[in-house]
């Protein structure tokens, strides 16, 4: 009979052992679900996301939608379009169903969670509000907001055909600026540099049709992580059925986020910036 000698068997043993705990390792990786990570499109060495929806699959680099599977709360359109020949179509409804606890349609452009963006950040965008569609209301909503968790800290609203800015680094210390009146059925072009802080040296900087409406200094997030920005529309008041309107449609269109090294004149949406 054979057998082997001790050393040997040590190594055999050892070797056994070592496979053994590869499989494991292997295993419990195989359990940890890693959060999904898309890069971003880049379309100059300082824009660090564009969408002019001229593409085949336009938001495809965009982290998230909160559109639900109904055909009329996202759709790409022919008509009006601010460049090229599409924009986005985002439509909610009173009576649609609740999506993340809310009656949204929101496309999440950036998530500064998972390292979007910096503190030091640009945005843009063009926006139309058709007459039919975006009749005056009294109850506000939002088209864009810096989400962090529950009520955002900084958010772009409309109430009363009026752009309005809420921000602050808490729930109680937001305040409101009203930034001018909305027309409708024509484009309105933002362009917004944050600094996201929560303290004194957050900044907000923005330009309406080329014109800056606003500088806000001060602390515009909460003590927490990076917000997500989140485009589209939110009516807080179609859940607690306060408004009178039924339903509210917006347009938007050249879609950019920029680092911190970005310009005001690669952040405006029009590519003719005479």
């Amino acid at each position: 009979m054979n057998c082997y000698s001790l050393p040997k068997l040590v190594a055999i043993i050892f070797l056994v052992w070592l496979l053994s705990c590869d499989s494991k390792t292997e295993t419990r990786a195989a359990l940890i679900k890693m959060p999904e990570v898309k890069a971003m499109e880049t379309d100059g060495p300082n824009i660090i996301y564009e969408e002019t929806m001229e593409g085949a699959e336009p938001f495809s680099k965009a982290r998230a939608k909160e559109t639900g599977s109904w055909d009329y709360a996202l759709q790409i359109a022919d008509k009006p379009v601010f460049e090229g020949k599409k924009s986005a179509r985002f439509e909610i409804r009173k009576d649609q169903p609740l999506i993340e606890n809310g009656k949204r349609s929101e496309v999440v452009i950036v998530n500064g969670a998972l390292g979007d963006i910096t503190p030091d950040c640009w945005y843009s965008f063009a926006v139309l509000f058709p007459t039919v569609g975006y009749e005056f209301d009294s109850e506000r909503e939002v088209i864009n907001q810096w989400y962090q968790k529950g009520s955002p800290a900084t958010s772009l609203r409309t109430q009363k055909d009026r752009f309005l800015l809420e921000s602050g680094n808490t729930l109680e210390e937001r305040e409101k600026y009203d930034l001018g009146p909305i027309t409708k059925d024509v484009w309105h072009q933002f362009v917004l540099h944050f600094i996201h802080s929560n303290n004194s040296d957050g900044l907000i900087e923005i330009w309406h049709n080329g014109e800056k409406v606003l500088t806000r200094h001060g602390g515009n997030m909460y003590k927490d992580i990076m917000p997500k920005w989140k485009l589209g529309l939110y009516k807080a008041a179609f859940k607690t059925e306060n408004s009178i309107v039924y339903k509210r449609i917006i347009y938007f269109d050249n879609i950019k986020v920029g680092n911190s090294r970005a310009t005001y004149d690669e952040m405006v949406p029009a590519t003719d910036k005479k």
